[in-house]
């Protein structure tokens, strides 16, 4: 019984040891991310008005305006 009590404590220590270990690799960017990071992933979202319903075009067409102005610099007048 002492040898599976000295077996579950050294993989125990292990264990530890290894988590000790690679939790100091997480790396924190403290720069902030490129001013077009956000046109480089988002595109815009395309829906059919005749399936969709009018909220859920609503919040697309927002989405949509939003993008066109960042990433196209097609903002509506103020």
């Amino acid at each position: 019984m002492k040898s599976n009590d000295n077996l579950i404590w050294r993989s125990t220590l292990l264990g530890l040891t290894i988590l000790s270990v690679t939790s100091g690799c997480a790396h924190v960017s403290t720069t902030p991310p490129a001013t077009n990071s956000y046109c480089a992933i988002a595109e815009p979202i395309r829906y059919d008005s005749r399936i969709d319903r009018p909220a859920t075009i609503a919040q697309i067409e927002k989405h949509n305006s939003v993008w066109a102005c960042l990433c196209e610099q097609d903002c509506p007048a103020t």
